[in-house]
């Protein structure tokens, strides 16, 4: 098995500023070197306790004694399985989850108490696909007779196959596969057939404590990239593109010429990579992406850090910025009491709302932040559009915000999410170790760009526990100075 992972770095890995150090008292040597082996031990103790901890736990609450996972590589539970092909079988023993490979290798799953015969293994492998070669030893389509009466003999009265026609990630089966273990199964147990959706929702959206250690050790690692990528930025040369970021203000540029530039945009958040940053530039960096940190796990960064270039004789980011920001700020302390474990995702966005709402904040709720244009592009303005009719002859203490509070982890955003526009997930419940990226957006009017208001996006991927959020990453605190 061939691990990718993460093996650089570490001359800024869990760095921190002799500054920050002498200031608040702190003394400590930096962890030692991380190494392949221990990031494949890692990654074994993380695949292992999901198959013994959570995945008896996720088949039972949904009334699942069979789950068949048919891949053929590619799949998208790579992440937990490993790269394998054939059929997969987790069946309730009622003590335990028996564990079964029928056609393939198992991939990275161990503990595996049944296991095909040779035979069907070079099936699976598309040998004697046509039953040409009695020399093989085995025929078509009777060499499937192994995963028959292995159903038969468990005779389960729920079948759960990655197939679905709401969830990508459980949609992993081809249309070919799906018939053949139709035929395979017989009338009687292909009828019993359902989604695996809420078995694998279950499964991977559970986190163990040991997938929070591996997110925590992503994100403080994309953090120091980030952080090293922005104390590089030389005024009139780097552009937004060579930090991952994008332009919230400039003093030197307005928003009519964007507009020219960029038609129809009327957003002030400039999407362009080749924007040189000058000085008087107020914008969000370190976006870091799995390209630069290693796959993990496929672990995420969402982690966004905001910078002010200082213009001749500054030596602080404006009043009106700091203003705005403040106000974005705030809003980690307040909604963070909204997000508790055993709430719906519904319930956890409505309580947050209101929260903000009590502390003076008015509720503009995006329309979507993927909201595609008939010829296939991408409207990333029309939030923006909203933005500024929303706060239209209002004065500028007036602070509207809208929340994007998405799942996180491996698999993307698969799983309870608080966002307007997520309605798919509203249903979906917090589980403990819920990780989650605090993302939500707060919007001023500023008397410097009138009819453009400063807007603010706040993200940092976070937990919840039973003892509630818990922050496993510096939070949006400060606004970074480059001189």
């Amino acid at each position: 098995m061939v691990y990718r992972v993460m093996v650089f770095l570490i001359a800024i890995m869990f760095v921190v500023p002799n500054a920050n150090a002498q200031r608040r008292g702190d003394s400590f040597k930096p962890l030692p070197q991380r190494t392949v082996q221990t990031d494949r031990e890692a990654l074994r103790l993380m695949r292992n306790d999901k198959l013994d901890l959570v995945l008896p736990r996720a088949m039972r609450r949904n009334n699942v004694d069979m789950w068949i996972h048919v891949s053929r590589g590619g799949d998208p539970l790579a992440p937990y399985f490993g790269s394998f092909s054939g059929y997969l079988i987790f069946t309730d023993k009622g003590d335990r989850i028996e564990r079964a490979i029928f056609g393939g290798s198992p991939g990275a799953v161990e503990k595996i108490d049944v296991e095909g015969s040779w035979y069907l293994r070079r099936a699976f492998g598309n040998y004697n696909y046509n039953n040409t070669d009695p020399n093989q030893g085995f025929s078509i389509p009777e060499v499937y007779n192994e995963i028959t009466e292995f159903v038969a003999e468990r005779d389960p009265q729920t079948i759960a196959v990655n197939f679905s026609d709401w969830l990508r990630e459980a949609d992993g089966i081809s249309y070919s596969s799906y018939l053949k273990l139709a035929k395979i199964l017989g009338p009687k147990y292909s009828q019993r057939i359902v989604s695996a959706e809420n078995v694998l929702l279950a499964f991977v959206v559970r986190r163990t404590s040991r997938e929070v250690a591996a997110q925590t050790e992503v994100l403080a690692l994309a953090r120091q990239r980030g952080l090293h990528n922005i104390a590089k930025i030389v005024p009139g040369v780097t552009t937004i593109g060579d930090i991952g970021g994008r332009l919230y203000y400039s003093a030197g540029t307005k928003p009519q010429e964007t507009e020219k530039k960029f038609p129809p945009s009327v957003r002030w958040i400039s999407g362009d990579p080749d924007y040189v940053l000058q000085r008087g530039d107020f914008f969000v960096g370190s976006n870091i992406g799995p390209e630069e940190v290693g796959d993990y796990m496929n672990f995420d960064v969402d982690t966004k850090i905001h910078c002010y270039i200082l213009r001749e004789g500054e030596t602080k980011v404006p009043d009106f910025i700091q203003r705005v920001f403040d106000k974005a700020i705030a809003g980690q302390w307040i909604m963070k009491d909204g997000m508790k474990v055993g709430m719906t995702a519904k319930e956890s966005l409505d309580a947050m709302v209101k929260r903000m709402e009590d502390a003076g904040y008015h509720y503009t709720p995006f329309i979507d932040s993927h909201e595609y244009l008939l010829d296939g592009t991408r409207d990333g303005d029309e939030d923006y559009r909203m933005i500024q009719k929303a706060l239209a002859k209002k004065g500028t203490n007036y602070a509207g915000f809208s929340i994007d509070n998405h799942n996180f982890g491996i698999l993307g955003s698969l799983g309870p999410s608080m966002g307007p526009f997520r309605t798919d997930s509203w249903h979906l419940t917090i589980q403990e170790n819920n990780l989650f990226a605090f993302e939500y957006m707060v919007h001023m009017n500023i008397a410097e760009r009138p009819g453009y208001p400063l807007a603010i996006n706040i993200s940092n991927p976070q937990v919840i526990t039973s003892l509630g959020v818990e922050f496993i990453q510096p939070l949006n605190e400060e606004i970074v100075l480059i001189h």
